[in-house]
């Protein structure tokens, strides 16, 4: 039937309170559809444990409206120390030792128990006057519970008299209240069967069983002079730390008057278990970002102070777990389901400032170790993206200054890498073309250690050299175009200090190179004497003074100091391009260099940064 066709009573209906809750069940229990979720729950052995399962929420729902009434009264009366909770199959009974007032509203003219269990809209909450550390809120909760069973009994005694009535029928039939004089302690037990069809069970499973009992741990957590049982099993704690120990482990606590808080590492997504008043607050609400927003600002600026990085605030907030529980004065939800907590920060009713030393505490724990780790993980990952852009351009295109070999065994050929062009015509006119191939460096090579990877492969200069090599910033050195480098540097300290900058890349990108010996420096003439057709040469000051001093003259002996490569005579040149001596440069994964020989100055007066640290070697 369309709707132009439904008359006037057909469109419009008004519908009592019990239809209305059973026909829009989301709007006072939330969701009635079964749903798949990974719950912390109880281990059994008093410790916690994720658990994938499938509830219901609105029949959890209908769960917690009962008990919290019991634990929002130990709040008002901490007379009420215990509550009894079994689950005996589709049964479900909750009883503390408080107790209901029996007596007869006079303005209402019906007995207060009656009227709390079965009237929506009916309670103790409603004076706003009154600064409430409670659950409750609307007084709808346990009536609730009350539609949605096929039988509701209430039981409570307040030591003067016994109050004892039934409802069934989602609350439709209900049988006339009986009131008898009692002097027993004060009790209040309500036992309902609920109407899990309602929910699409056809039993009460042990996943429900385990979310019921993990409820009743967290109400005796948030309540340290609480004791609930379930099912015959108590759980009480003596602080609230204590509850926070068994789902995390080692956590960093602190608590004022109205505020417990703990902190732990997260598995890397913000994590929170809130409570507000003893409610757990799935979503949570302002009363979790009011204090991890304190946290995530603290550690994010000394995080920038200290390791000069700019997180973002959720970087460190991912690392967070938080374990909260906090007692807000007339708390607002965002629904009925009490899962999300809106009430201002200015209507707490209590302030809770992060101590210094609880910042300082988790800015020396793993939670910062963490968000440094991943920070560090996502600067090498966008590196690594940086690099493999940068290298598709390695390779491509002609190395202009390349003089290179022209063998096809590229296992035998050597690359000759000169400082500066001065010494390279000497190279043409020497070398073996087929085997050797040289590369002019223009001025120093840059410090490999002072820069970022990225900023050393934008420098034109490498790209040049690792594209004349065959090699790949990032990758193993397979494929090489030479199966051997040869440093060619002037014998003095700038010659020097070249030669560790090359030696420091190598060993940074490439340690296979320095491992199998490939990389070698070629020995060149410091000073060089002649006398006819005899020729010495000298690589260091000190090897030529200790030959001077023996000499009883020097008189015949011509005396040539050699200030670079392209002082060298043809002779000279064409001995240290076709029978170089040189010695292999050697060195380990930890890069650490040990030297078979390195132009044998004093030690002492040679320093240079090989492998990222400062080293006379």
């Amino acid at each position: 039937m369309s709707l132009s066709e439904k008359t006037i009573e057909q469109r419009y209906q008004r519908l009592t309170d019990v239809e209305h809750v059973l026909l829009r069940p989301g709007m006072w229990v939330g969701s009635t559809k079964h749903r798949v979720e990974e719950l912390l729950l109880s281990a059994g052995d008093g410790t916690f444990v994720s658990r994938e399962v499938n509830i219901n929420p609105g029949f959890i729902k209908v769960f917690d409206e009962v008990i919290s009434n019991s634990a929002d009264e130990h709040r008002r009366n901490s007379r009420l120390n215990k509550i009894d909770v079994t689950v005996d199959g589709d049964r479900i009974t909750v009883r503390d030792n408080g107790g209901i007032p029996v007596v007869i509203h006079s303005e209402y003219d019906q007995w207060v128990p009656e009227l709390i269990f079965s009237e929506l809209k009916a309670g103790s909450n409603f004076d706003d006057t009154e600064d409430r550390l409670v659950a409750g809120t609307n007084g709808v909760g346990s009536t609730l519970t009350n539609i949605f069973s096929r039988e509701f009994r209430v039981m409570t005694c307040d030591g003067r008299q016994l109050f004892e009535q039934t409802f069934a029928n989602n609350m439709h039939e209900r049988t006339k209240a009986r009131v008898t004089k009692s002097r027993s302690p004060g009790f209040t037990e309500i036992s309902y069967v609920a109407d899990i069809y309602r929910f699409g069970m056809e039993s009460i499973d042990i996943d429900h069983v385990d979310v019921m009992r993990k409820r009743c741990i967290d109400i005796a957590a948030c309540n340290p002079k609480l004791t609930v049982a379930f099912n015959g099993v108590s759980y009480s704690f003596k602080s609230f730390v204590d509850y926070c120990r068994l789902i995390s482990g080692d956590v960093i606590h602190e608590g004022s008057e109205r505020w417990q808080v703990a902190f732990a590492p997260s598995n890397g997504s913000f994590e929170h278990i809130s409570f507000v008043n003893g409610i757990e607050t799935r979503d949570g609400g302002t009363h979790v970002d009011h204090i991890v927003s304190q946290v995530v600002d603290w550690l994010r600026d000394r995080v920038k102070r200290k390791h000069r990085l700019d997180l973002k605030p959720s970087d460190i907030r991912n690392q967070l777990r938080v374990i909260l529980c906090a007692e807000i004065v007339n708390p607002t939800f965002s629904s009925q389901t009490k899962e999300k907590l809106i009430t201002e920060p200015r209507d707490f009713g209590s302030k809770h400032e992060v101590s210094v030393r609880t910042l300082k505490a988790l800015f020396a724990s793993e939670v910062i170790q963490r968000v440094l780790d991943w920070a560090r993980q996502k600067a090498l990952a966008e590196e690594r993206r940086q690099l493999r852009e940068l290298n598709k351009n390695v390779g491509k295109g002609k190395v202009l200054k390349l003089i290179d070999a022209k063998g096809h065994d590229r296992s035998v050929c050597t690359l000759g890498i000169f400082e500066g062009d001065s010494a390279i015509s000497s190279f043409r006119k020497f070398r073996n073309p087929q085997t050797q191939g040289a590369f002019p460096l223009r001025g120093k090579f840059i410090n490999v250690t002072e820069h970022t990877n990225v900023r050393v492969m934008q420098n034109q200069e490498v790209r040049d050299l690792i594209t004349a090599l065959g090699l790949r910033m990032g990758e193993p050195p397979t494929g090489m175009r030479y199966g051997r480098i040869l440093i060619y540097t002037d014998a003095d300290p700038d010659g020097d200090s070249i030669a560790g900058l090359l030696v420091n890349a190598f060993g940074r990108y490439w340690p296979e190179l320095l491992e199998k010996g490939i990389i070698h420096r070629v020995r060149t003439p410091l000073v060089v004497v002649k006398r006819g057709k005899e020729s010495l040469w000298f690589f260091t000051m000190d090897e030529f003074k200790v030959w001077q001093e023996k000499q009883r003259s020097l008189k015949g002996w011509e005396i040539e100091y050699k200030k670079g490569l392209a002082a060298l005579e043809d002779n000279e040149s064409r001995e240290i391009i076709q029978r170089p001596n040189s010695f292999a440069i050697v060195g380990d994964r930890d890069a650490r260099l040990t030297l078979d020989a390195w132009y044998a100055a004093d030690p002492s007066q040679r320093k240079i940064k090989i492998l990222g640290g400062d080293e006379a070697v």
